[in-house]
């Protein structure tokens, strides 16, 4: 019962973002996307209410999300009205005045049945690319069940924030100011604040179920993933890379998976042209780790060089501040130290990392498939960029990225002291991730000969 109702918990999430979701067409887009931005507006929700001095409670948590969906729904329903009733009349003046053709009711019929399936998604036509999806995110649950995959970091402290968080009913800021705290305060919240809204629910922490719904955050991912792309087997490669990546580094329990979600969607949303999604993806990103900034930051300045303005590059900005802007809020509010702690540079680099660092660096890329993941793309890329260069364009803002996070790690890894290649093996495995998702999409997106319109 305590799973069951702990799985319950997660499978109400999406009804809190249908208000964020409303404008995808596909069903299946629009359900996941929901999840995503649903766990945004419970972690928003949740933080202002400690703000405030407001205690959790399922109805308190749930009733204004809901209702807000329930209007957003209702208002885009009222003005699709309208427009199908005009077309219809529209058809049936037409019908009437060229007269019944043959062919007529089959045409008809095929421009319904997009709107009777709610809009491209994923589809039982295509079976090979789904049983891959399926495979792969099965393979990733399997592996955190086992416990093979689940993180220390979320015995240590993920789960027992949230544990923490559920019984005082908020974000107990006396628990991470408290005597013997624990390790990473600074970290946002997004992940413990679900975790603990599930456990309102089962009452006890189901540590392994826990664990195992860091694949939830995938599952939602993959019809957005296919939705931006319009390529459902680019999104079979991507899920399964991912897949893998998440349960090669151990993902299970801690924020490696959402924030790699949040990152993925965001950064397919730019070059889809569905600001609105990105911005939305990368507030929630910085919501959930703070590794983000940098990612955020990289993708960024691919998004300038592309549009050649600052337009869109303001608008992520000011959402990806306003994520963090939160958690620095909270902060404040309760006296703890200011911004992020994760990253201490000292700015004094220790040049003979430097053979390490090239050393080490292809082990940890492995990402569970030998590099496979990397290698693929990365061939797609360059035989694109020989064949059909200009089919790159589309994609700046996911490739420029890449090299410059690369330049970064080598700066970070420039600057430790000892234990580089243990430190190394651990950490990039995981610093990674964000990355070989934008080579993976950036592939896809140059290949792809017929790119999706959104707007």
């Amino acid at each position: 019962m305590t799973v069951l109702s702990y799985v319950l918990a997660y499978a109400l999430v999406p009804l809190f973002g249908l208000s964020l979701a409303s404008s995808i067409e596909s069903r299946s887009a629009r359900i996941g996307f929901a999840f995503l931005a649903g766990a945004l507006l419970l972690t928003i929700e949740a933080t202002i209410y400690t703000m405030i001095g407001i205690r959790w409670s399922i109805v308190g948590l749930s009733l204004l999300l809901m209702i807000a969906s329930g209007i957003t729904l209702w208002f885009h329903r009222a003005t699709l009205a309208p427009r199908r009733a005009g077309r219809g009349r529209h058809e049936a003046k037409r019908s009437a005045g060229e007269g019944w053709k043959l062919e007529s009711p089959l045409i008809r019929l095929r421009h319904l049945l997009p709107r009777l399936r709610g809009g491209e998604g994923l589809s039982i036509k295509q079976p090979v690319p789904l049983a891959i999806i399926g495979v792969a995110i099965l393979h990733f649950v399997l592996s955190i069940v086992t416990t093979q995959s689940i993180n220390p970091d979320f015995v240590l402290f993920w789960g027992t924030k949230a544990v923490h968080f559920a019984l005082s009913r908020s974000l107990d800021a006396g628990y991470l100011l408290s005597r013997f705290p624990p390790p990473r305060i600074d970290y946002p919240p997004l992940l413990p604040i679900v975790q603990a809204w599930g456990l309102l629910f089962s009452h006890q922490m189901p540590w392994i179920t826990a664990a195992a719904m860091s694949a939830v955050w995938l599952i939602a991912a993959v019809p957005v993933i296919n939705w931006l792309t319009g390529s459902i087997h680019a999104t079979a490669f991507w899920t399964a890379a991912m897949a893998a990546s998440l349960a090669f580094c151990g993902s299970g329990g801690n924020a490696e998976a959402m924030l790699v979600m949040y990152i993925s969607v965001g950064a397919a949303a730019i070059v889809a042209r569905r600001t609105s999604i990105a911005a939305i993806a990368f507030a929630g990103a910085m919501l959930t780790k703070e590794e983000a900034l940098v990612t955020i930051g990289a993708i960024l300045i691919g998004v300038v060089i592309y549009d050649r303005a600052i337009k869109r590059a303001a608008i992520l900005t000011a959402s990806s501040a306003a994520g963090a802007s939160l958690w620095f809020a909270f902060q404040k509010r309760f006296g703890m130290h200011v911004g992020y702690d994760r990253v201490t540079l000292t700015h004094t680099f220790q040049w003979n990392n430097l053979p390490t660092i090239f050393r080490e660096a292809p082990k940890s890329l492995a990402a569970g498939c030998w590099g496979l993941s990397w290698l693929i793309p990365l061939a797609i890329i360059i035989y694109i960029a020989i064949k059909k260069p200009r089919n790159l364009a589309e994609a700046i803002p996911l490739l420029v990225p890449i090299p410059l996070l690369f330049a970064f790690f080598v700066y970070l890894y420039l600057q430790y002291e000892s234990s580089l290649a243990m430190k190394m093996w651990w950490i990039l495995p995981r610093l990674s991730q964000p990355a070989l998702s934008l080579m993976i999409l950036g592939a896809a997106f140059a290949s792809s000969d017929r790119m999706p319109r959104h707007d």
